[in-house]
C-alpha cells in the first residue's frame, strides 16, 4: 500500500536523500549492467541472479543510510538527532504500541489530531487524551475512519519481479559452489566487457548517466567499488549461461524429437 501526503515534508526530504545517498548508484551499475554487460531486465533468470549476487550489498547500504541518517542533527529541533529524539519522547512519555501505524496521517489528525472537528469525533470524542468511559460509538468511528483511509490508497500496485532460480535445489547449491570457485580463482570471462583490452580509449567509465524526470544526470561510480561488481556480474552470468546450455543438453528427448 503506498500513501501520500502533501504535509509529509520529512519523509519526502528522506526519500530524496535515499535516493541521493545510495539509490541512484545502484540504479546506475544496473543501467551499466545493461548497457555493457549483456544483462536482460527481462530475463527472470537474471533478475534471479542481482538477487543473489547484490541483495546483501544493498541491504547493507541500506542499514548504513539508516545509521548515518538517525545520527544526523535536524534543523530546527537544536541540532538533536532523530536518535535523540527517540530517546527522549520514550524517556518522557515511555514505550507505547502503535494501533494506527497503517493509517495515513492526514485521516489520523482529522479524528485525533489538533485539527479534528467536534462533528468528526462525535459528540462524546475519543482518542489521545481521553478515556474509553467517553467513547461510545467506537464501531462507527472505525468505519468512518476505514471509509476515509480508501482515498489515500494509491492503486493499482507495483507488480515486483519474481527472483526464482531457474535450477533445482540441488543444481542450484551446485551453481553457487561453482561461482564461488570462479571467484577464489579470480577468473574474469572474456566478452563481456570488463577486462581492460574490451575497454574504450577513455578507460572504463567511472560515472553512468540515468534519467531523472525530462533530463539525464550523471551518477558517480567509483572504479574502486563498482568494477568488482561488474566482475562479479559477469562471472556469474557466464556462470549462468553454462548451467542453462548443460542442462539444456542434458534435457531427455521427448517422443516428437525421437520420431
Amino acid at each position: 500500500m503506498i500513501l501520500s501526503s502533501t504535509r509529509n515534508t520529512r519523509i519526502e526530504r528522506l526519500w530524496v536523500e535515499v535516493g541521493s545517498q545510495f539509490g541512484r548508484h545502484w540504479r546506475g551499475f544496473f543501467t551499466r549492467l545493461e548497457r555493457l554487460h549483456h544483462m536482460d531486465a527481462s530475463d527472470p533468470a537474471h533478475l534471479w541472479l542481482l538477487h543473489t549476487l547484490f541483495l546483501c550489498e544493498i541491504r547493507k547500504d541500506c542499514e548504513n543510510f539508516q545509521q548515518d541518517w538517525n545520527h544526523h542533527p535536524l534543523s530546527g529541533e537544536g541540532d538533536q538527532t532523530p536518535s535523540d529524539l527517540r530517546f527522549l519522547g520514550q524517556a518522557r512519555h515511555g514505550v507505547y504500541s502503535d494501533d494506527y501505524d497503517n493509517v495515513h496521517p492526514d485521516v489520523l489528525n482529522q479524528y485525533y489530531g489538533a485539527d479534528s472537528t467536534r462533528d468528526a469525533r462525535g459528540q462524546n470524542p475519543s482518542g489521545a487524551g481521553h478515556s474509553d468511559e467517553e467513547d461510545v460509538d467506537t464501531e462507527d468511528l472505525q468505519e468512518r475512519i476505514s471509509h476515509e483511509q480508501v482515498r489515500h490508497v494509491r492503486h493499482e500496485p507495483v507488480a515486483v519481479p519474481l527472483a526464482e532460480s531457474p535450477f533445482s535445489e540441488d543444481i542450484t547449491e551446485l551453481f553457487l559452489s561453482a561461482l564461488q570457485e570462479v571467484r577464489d580463482a579470480e577468473v574474469i570471462p572474456e566478452a563481456f566487457g570488463v577486462l581492460e583490452q574490451e575497454w574504450d580509449d577513455v578507460g572504463y567509465p567511472e560515472s553512468e548517466p540515468i534519467r531523472s524526470g525530462r533530463k539525464y544526470i550523471d551518477i558517480p561510480l567509483p572504479f574502486a567499488v563498482w568494477w568488482p561488481r561488474a566482475v562479479s556480474w559477469v562471472q556469474g552470468l557466464s556462470l549462468l549461461s553454462h548451467f542453462q546450455n548443460a542442462e539444456d543438453e542434458l534435457m531427455p528427448y521427448t517422443d516428437s524429437d525421437e520420431a
